[in-house]
C-alpha cells in the first residue's frame, strides 16, 4: 500500500513542473504577445486602414519578420525534469541538504547485507517523516528581465484605448487592413423617419427627416400627437445604425432609455428598418456608431375614452315599441354602441318576482346604429318592438356602451322604466295575455292555465268570432298539458302571443307582419350600402306588401263601421289622415334617395313611415280626400327635363374629352381640302349635330315656361348661346374651345336648375303655410339655402320637400358611379385610391 506522505510529495512535485513549464512559456511568448497586441490595436483602432497600400504591405511584411524572430524562443523550449521540479520544491520550502531530491537515491545493487539495507530504509524514512510542509511555488514572470525598457505597458494600453474609443466595427477594419483593393463607392447616408398616427384619428403622417419639419422644429422642437401612433424609421448606408428611446424632459440632459418601448427591426442589404407603436411620450434617438444622425421630442396626446348618456328616460307606445333617446361622443369617433337591459329589482308587487320563470328569458334587444361611420358626437333615437318580449310590462334597467376605435368601452348611467307592452282592447285577447304573463312568472301552473283555457272554449259563442280562433285555442290548451318541460311551455307561451294579435289586428296581421319583414330587411340593406338594385327590388315589394296591408285596413275599417264602432276613428282631425297615397310617395322618395347614395335620409324617410305605420288606426277616407296627390306641377316637370338635359351635355362632354385636337392627327380631322363645317358624317360632326340637339331642347323648355305664365331664368339663355359657339367649335374640330363652352353651359344650366328647384321649394312651403302639425301655426323651419334647421327634422314627412332637387340627386348619382368605377381600377395610384375610399366610406 502506497505510503500517503509520499504520495503528497509526488503531488507537490508535479505542480512544480507544472509551474515550471508555464514559466518558459510564458517567457518565450513576451514578445509574439507583445506583436500581437501592438497589430490588434492598429486594426481595431481603424489606423490601418488609413494607410496607403504600399505602407501597410510595408509595415505587415515588417511586422511578420519580427514575429517570426520573436518566436526563436518557443522552439527550445523543453519540459521540466522530475529533478528540475524536485530542486524546486526544495528551494521553495526551504529545505537544505536536498531531503526531496535523495527520495529516488539507491543502495548499490551489489550491497547484500541485510544491516546496510535496514538503515538506509530506516534513513530514508526520517527524511520522509521530516517533509511536512512542502511548496511547489507558483508561477513567476520573468517579462520584466526579459522587457528591462517595459514596452508591453504602452502597447496594452494602446489596445485598451482602441477597444473603448474605437468605431466599434471590427470586422470592417479588419477586412479594409488588409484589403488592398481599390475602394468601391461608399453607399450614401440615407435617413427616413415618419410618424403614421392610427387611421381612425384622420390626422396625416409626418415625415420626420423633411425640410418643412426642419422649419418647423426649429419653433418648437416638441411634436405633438396622437397616442398609438406608430413610428417607422428606415436607414441605408449605416455602419452600425441603432434606434433609442428616452425619458421626455425638458433640456438636453442625458434621461435613461424606456425599457418599454421595443421596436421591431427589420435589416438586411445594408437597410436598415424599425417600427413603434408610440404609447408614452418619449426622446428618439438614432445614432450610427458613435454618431448622431437625428433626435425628435415627441409627446402624445391621450386617446380619451366615448362618453354615452340617455338623453330621456325610455319610453314606449300603445304598440309595445320601445324608444330611446342617447347622445355619443368621442375625440375621435364612436365605433359603436350597445345596450344591456335587465330586469329590475324593484317591481309593482314590491322588490322581487313571484315566480323564477321570467328569469329564464333572456334580454330583450336594443339595436342602435350610428348614421355616420365613427361619429365624433352624434344624437339619436332608436327603436326596437318589445311587445312579444316575456319582461314586457315590468320594470327594467338599462345602460348603454360606447367604444372607440382605440378599444376604450364607457358605461352610461343606469335608468329605470317600464318596458312597454302591447294594449290589447278586445276581452278575449287581454284574456290570453293574462294567462301567457301567468305562465312567464310561474311555469308549474300550467294546469291551471290549461283549465283556464278549457273555460274559454265551454262557451265559445259570443266571445270567438272565427273558428280558426277556437281550433288555435283548443291546440295550444292540448299541447299545455302534454308540455314535459320548459321548451314546451315557451313555446306555448309564444303561441299564445300569436292567437291574441291575431284576435286584436284581425284580418291584417299577416299583412302587417310581412309589412314588417320586408321594412327591416330593406332598413338592413339601406345600413349595409346594398347595391341600388337590391334596395329597388326590396322597395317594389314593400310597396306591394303596403297596398295589401292598406286594403285590409279598410276592410277592417269597413267592418267596423257596419258595426258601429267607427266613432272614434271618424273624429279625428283632418290633419291627422294619411292616406294611401301619402305612404306611396313616401316610398318614391325612399327609392331616389337611395339610387342618390343618400341612404342615410332614406333611413330616416323610412323611420317615420315605420311611425306611421306604427300608429295607423283603420279609418274611411273622406270625400275628396288625395285627390291630385301624385300629380306634379309644372315647375317639377320642368325640372324633370332640365336634369335629362344636363345629363345628356355631361356625356356630351365626355366624349368630347376623348375627340383628338386639331394637328394631332385622326380620322375625323378634315382634310383632302374639305372646309371646316362640311364634314358632317365624320365624328366632330356627329357631335356637333348633338350639340345642336340640345339647344334646341333647351330654347323649347324656355318656351315652355312662356307658356306656363313663367318667366326662364337668365341663366338658360346665356347657355344657349354657350352651345351655339361650342356647336362651332366641334364643327371645326377644336376640342379646347368646345370643352370651354361646354363647362359655362354646364355651369349657366346648374344656376337655373337652383334657382327652379328654389321655386319649387317656395311654393311647396306656401302650400303647407296655411296649417301646421297637429293645427299649429308653422315657423321658418329652414336656413336660407332651404336646408332644414337642426331640431326640425321631426316635421319632415310625406308632405314636407325633404328630397334634394332631381338635378342633385342625378348628379350625385353620377358622382357616385364615377367613384366606384375609379375604385375598381388596378393601376390607381395609392394616395388617389385612399382618397376615393374615405369619399366613398359609408356610402359603397
Amino acid at each position: 500500500m502506497a505510503n500517503p506522505r509520499a504520495t503528497h510529495i509526488d503531488h507537490k512535485i508535479a505542480q512544480a513542473r507544472l509551474a515550471l513549464g508555464f514559466e518558459r512559456v510564458w517567457a518565450a511568448l513576451h514578445w509574439p504577445l507583445v506583436l500581437l497586441a501592438a497589430a490588434a490595436a492598429l486594426v481595431i483602432a481603424g489606423l490601418l486602414p488609413m494607410l496607403p497600400a504600399w505602407a501597410r504591405a510595408t509595415l505587415m511584411v515588417a511586422w511578420a519578420l519580427a514575429f517570426l524572430w520573436s518566436l526563436r524562443p518557443s522552439f527550445g523550449l523543453r519540459w521540466p525534469s522530475r529533478q528540475e521540479a524536485m530542486r524546486r520544491v526544495e528551494q521553495t520550502s526551504g529545505l537544505f541538504h536536498r531531503p526531496v531530491s535523495a527520495r529516488d537515491d539507491r543502495l548499490p545493487s551489489d550491497i547484500d547485507d541485510p544491516l546496510q539495507k535496514a538503515l538506509w530504509e530506516e534513513h530514508r524514512l526520517r527524511q520522509l517523516r521530516g517533509l511536512v510542509d512542502l511548496k511547489a511555488g507558483v508561477p513567476r514572470s520573468r517579462w520584466r528581465d526579459i522587457d528591462p525598457r517595459a514596452l508591453r505597458l504602452p502597447v496594452a494600453l494602446a489596445l485598451a484605448v482602441a477597444v473603448l474609443l474605437g468605431p466599434g466595427d471590427i470586422r470592417g477594419s479588419l477586412s479594409g487592413s488588409f484589403s488592398f483593393a481599390p475602394p468601391g463607392a461608399q453607399p450614401e447616408l440615407a435617413l427616413d423617419a415618419w410618424l403614421k398616427p392610427p387611421a381612425y384619428t384622420g390626422k396625416p403622417p409626418l415625415l420626420l427627416t423633411g425640410a418643412a419639419m426642419a422649419e418647423r422644429l426649429k419653433q418648437d422642437p416638441e411634436l405633438l400627437v396622437p397616442e398609438n401612433t406608430v413610428l417607422s424609421l428606415r436607414v441605408a448606408g449605416a455602419a452600425a445604425p441603432k434606434l433609442t428611446f428616452h425619458e421626455l424632459v425638458d433640456g438636453d440632459a442625458a434621461t435613461p432609455e424606456i425599457a418599454d418601448l421595443k421596436p421591431q427591426v427589420k435589416s438586411a442589404d445594408g437597410l436598415f428598418q424599425a417600427g413603434v407603436t408610440l404609447t408614452r411620450p418619449a426622446t428618439v434617438r438614432v445614432s450610427d456608431g458613435g454618431r448622431e444622425l437625428g433626435v425628435w421630442r415627441i409627446a402624445l396626446i391621450p386617446d380619451a375614452a366615448p362618453r354615452v348618456e340617455i338623453a330621456a328616460v325610455p319610453a314606449g307606445d300603445s304598440s309595445g315599441t320601445l324608444t330611446a333617446k342617447w347622445k355619443v361622443s368621442d375625440d375621435y369617433g364612436v365605433t359603436g354602441v350597445t345596450a344591456d337591459i335587465y330586469l329590475a329589482d324593484d317591481q309593482d308587487g314590491g322588490v322581487g318576482f313571484s315566480g323564477p320563470g321570467i328569469f329564464e328569458f333572456d334580454p330583450p334587444q336594443l339595436k342602435i346604429g350610428l348614421r355616420k361611420a365613427s361619429p365624433k358626437e352624434e344624437t339619436g333615437e332608436s327603436k326596437a318592438d318589445v311587445a312579444e318580449h316575456p319582461w314586457a310590462g315590468f320594470m327594467v334597467e338599462m345602460t348603454l356602451t360606447a367604444r372607440d376605435a382605440a378599444g376604450h368601452a364607457t358605461e352610461s348611467a343606469k335608468h329605470s322604466f317600464r318596458l312597454p307592452e302591447r294594449l290589447f282592447t278586445k276581452p278575449l285577447a287581454r284574456a290570453l295575455i293574462e294567462q301567457r304573463r301567468r305562465l312567464i312568472l310561474n311555469p308549474q301552473e300550467a294546469g291551471g292555465v290549461a283549465e283556464m283555457l278549457d273555460a274559454i272554449l265551454t262557451y265559445p259563442k259570443g266571445l270567438i268570432d272565427r273558428s280558426g280562433t277556437q281550433i288555435a285555442i283548443a291546440a295550444v290548451r292540448s299541447r299545455l298539458r302534454a308540455a314535459e318541460d320548459r321548451a314546451d311551455i315557451g313555446a306555448v307561451i309564444g303561441d299564445l302571443w300569436q292567437i291574441a294579435v291575431n284576435i286584436e289586428d284581425g284580418a291584417s296581421a299577416d299583412a302587417r307582419a310581412e309589412l314588417e319583414a320586408l321594412r327591416k330587411e330593406l332598413d338592413k340593406a339601406l345600413r349595409q350600402g346594398a347595391p341600388p338594385e337590391r334596395i329597388a327590388e326590396l322597395t317594389k315589394k314593400l310597396r306591394q306588401a303596403l297596398d295589401r296591408y292598406m286594403d285590409s285596413k279598410m276592410k277592417e275599417a269597413q267592418k267596423r263601421l257596419a258595426e258601429g264602432q267607427q266613432q272614434k276613428e271618424a273624429s279625428q282631425p283632418p290633419g291627422q289622415t294619411v292616406t294611401p297615397q301619402d305612404l306611396q310617395k313616401m316610398l318614391d322618395m325612399i327609392d331616389k334617395l337611395s339610387k342618390s347614395g343618400n341612404n342615410e335620409a332614406a333611413q330616416q324617410l323610412l323611420s317615420q313611415l315605420e311611425d306611421i305605420l306604427r300608429n295607423l288606426r283603420p279609418g274611411m277616407p273622406q270625400q275628396g280626400q288625395g285627390q291630385g296627390q301624385g300629380q306634379e306641377s309644372p315647375l317639377g316637370q320642368m325640372l324633370d327635363k332640365l336634369t335629362g338635359l344636363m345629363r345628356q351635355q355631361q356625356n356630351l362632354m365626355d366624349e368630347t374629352q376623348r375627340m383628338p385636337q386639331q394637328g394631332m392627327g385622326g380620322e375625323d380631322q378634315p382634310n383632302d381640302g374639305q372646309q371646316p363645317g362640311e364634314g358632317k358624317q365624320s365624328g366632330t360632326g356627329s357631335l356637333g349635330d348633338r350639340q345642336q340637339e340640345l339647344g334646341r331642347m333647351l330654347e323649347d323648355m324656355m318656351k315652355q315656361f312662356g307658356r306656363n305664365g313663367m318667366e326662364a331664368p337668365r341663366a338658360f339663355g346665356q347657355a344657349g348661346k354657350n352651345m351655339n359657339r361650342a356647336e362651332d367649335s366641334l364643327r371645326q374640330g377644336d376640342r379646347e374651345q368646345a370643352l370651354g363652352e361646354q363647362g359655362e353651359a354646364m355651369q349657366k344650366l346648374r344656376e337655373g336648375a337652383r334657382g327652379m328647384a328654389e321655386q319649387l321649394m317656395q311654393q311647396s312651403r306656401g302650400q303647407q303655410d296655411s296649417q301646421g302639425q297637429n293645427g299649429e301655426a308653422r315657423g321658418d323651419d329652414v336656413d336660407p339655402l332651404g336646408r332644414p334647421l337642426p331640431g326640425s327634422v321631426e316635421n319632415q314627412g310625406p308632405d314636407k320637400n325633404m328630397l334634394p332637387s332631381e338635378l342633385a340627386m342625378e348628379r350625385a348619382r353620377q358622382i357616385l358611379e364615377m367613384l366606384r368605377s375609379r375604385a375598381g381600377e388596378s393601376n390607381l395610384p395609392k394616395i388617389e385610391r385612399d382618397y376615393i375610399d374615405r369619399l366613398l366610406n359609408g356610402l359603397y
